[in-house]
Order: structure tokens, then sequence, then C-alpha cells
């Protein structure tokens, strides 16, 4: 027997936004060790297609049609997988939108759209999973912030401040909530390649710009593996802290990007050089 215990065998685990990019990594991660796992997002075909991915790998899987800026699906989603699935244990509070735009020209009503979606449904479902979690003796939150929400960037006040939430959110619940067994955490990616990140993805890569120690975009696999983690025995232990994952880009301050971009100036200056010698 493993020293580290990576199982979910008999879990029931939510994932919203779970028919795309990170969501979807996560919830086929969770399955592939032995949860059954209930999947939301908006989009029909998408979940369909997640939903038959998550269904080949042996393990039982709901689908439900949500918006998380509606109170009603989120109860949904709750009374669906409780029904259908026997309960929950494992919450993944992915579902997201973002605002591009500066705090100073943002409207009330974009405000207030980003933060229902981003910081009150989180709240919202993880207190309806609340009951079914300790009548299960226990059971693990995650929420996937950002790292905005632990550095903040200009041009996306809103969502930056919308994970700035999510991060205070599971110092709060993860202090409240462990006399009933309840582990709530945070992850925080960099920029990760997708839908929702497009336009970022694509302006980084135009510029040529390095974002980051690991000089790359990161990949939605990458942000699952910290997930396993954080919602199996194996991090026991951990809760209301957030989990920083973005190939060392928070970490990295005025003088690294400058030196990253003087390397890879003279790099680029070398290949010109060696290709006009060959």
């Amino acid at each position: 027997m493993s020293i580290v215990d990576f199982s979910l065998d008999g879990k029931v685990a939510i994932v919203t936004g779970g028919s795309k990019g990170i969501g979807r990594a996560i919830a086929l991660a969770f399955a592939e060790h032995g949860a059954n796992v209930a999947i939301a997002a908006r989009g029909a075909e998408a979940l369909e297609r997640t939903k038959q991915e998550i269904a080949a790998t042996g393990r039982h899987v709901l689908a439900v049609q949500a918006n998380m800026a509606e109170d009603a699906d989120i109860e949904k989603l709750y009374q669906r997988t409780c029904k259908e699935l026997g309960g929950v244990d494992i919450l993944v509070n992915n579902a997201a939108t973002i605002s591009l735009g500066t705090l100073a020209e943002e409207t009330g009503a974009e405000f207030l759209r980003v933060m229902k979606i981003n910081a009150w449904a989180p709240l919202y479902l993880s207190r309806l999973c609340r009951e079914s979690m300790r009548a299960r003796g226990g059971g693990a939150i995650i929420n996937i912030t950002s790292n905005e929400g632990v550095r903040p960037s200009t041009g996306v006040g809103t969502y930056a401040l919308s994970k700035a939430a999510m991060i205070n959110m599971a110092q709060l619940l993860g202090k409240e909530w462990a006399r009933d067994g309840i582990r709530v955490s945070c992850i925080a990616p960099g920029l990760i390649r997708t839908e929702l990140a497009q336009v970022l993805v694509d302006a980084v890569e135009s510029s040529g710009l390095q974002i980051n120690a690991q000089g790359r975009i990161g990949e939605p696999h990458e942000i699952a593996g910290m997930a396993l983690f954080l919602a199996s025995p194996a991090g026991a232990f951990a809760t209301g802290m957030t989990y920083v994952v973005d190939g060392g880009e928070v970490s990295s301050g005025p003088g690294d990007v400058a030196m990253w971009a003087a390397m890879n100036s003279s790099g680029a200056a070398a290949q010109g050089d060696a290709r006009t010698k060959s």
C-alpha cells in the first residue's frame, strides 16, 4: 500500500464549469481516480462530449445544464447530484466569467454580474453541499481562483476582485467548517490555455513576452494534479490556503522580466548569426 493515498473511490464530486478547460481536466482526473462526477455548464454540446469521456472511465457521471448566475440552477445541480449520485463529498467551484477593463470604467451591472458568478455562486453552492458533506463524514471544497486574486494586473479589475474574494472565502470557511471535517482550499492558476483565457493567451503568444519563469502557457491538466491532491486523502491536512500554480509568474519581479527579455533577445540574435554563417 502506498504511503500517499490519491484514491477517490466511493466519492462523489461536483465540478462547475466542468465541460471544458480546467473543469474538464479536473473532472476526468477525479473519475480516473475512482470518483463519480457531476459536471455543470451552460452549453449542452460540450457537456455531452465531456460526459461521454468521463463515462469511458467506467465511473457514473451526471451532466447538468446550469447557469451559475441563477440560484435556481445552483439548487438544481445540488439536488440532482444528491438524488442521482447519492450525495456530495467534493466540490470544485470552477465556473467563472471575466470582465476586461479598469475599475474606474466598470459599470454597476457588470460588476454585479461578475461578482455573482465568481463569488456568490461558489459560496451558495458550498453552503448547500455542506449539509451532505457533514452527513457523509466530511469533504473537500476547492475554489479555482486565479493568481490575479493574489497579485492583480491592470485591465481585469472586477475579475481580480472576485478572485480575491474566493481566497478570503476559503480562509473563512476553512476555519468555520473544520469541525465538520470539511477542508476548503484554493488553487490559483496562472495563464492557462482555456477558452475563457484565449484572448490573453493570444496576446501573450503574439507579443513574444515571457511572463513566467518557465516561459510558457500552462495547460489544464497541470491544474488537475493539484486539485486531485487537495480532494484526496493525500491532502487531508490542507485547508484554508491558496496554492499558486503559475509557472513562477507571481514570484517573478521586474528584474526577472527584464532579464528574460534580454536573454530571449540575445538568443534570437545568436540564432540569426548562426543562420547567416551557415
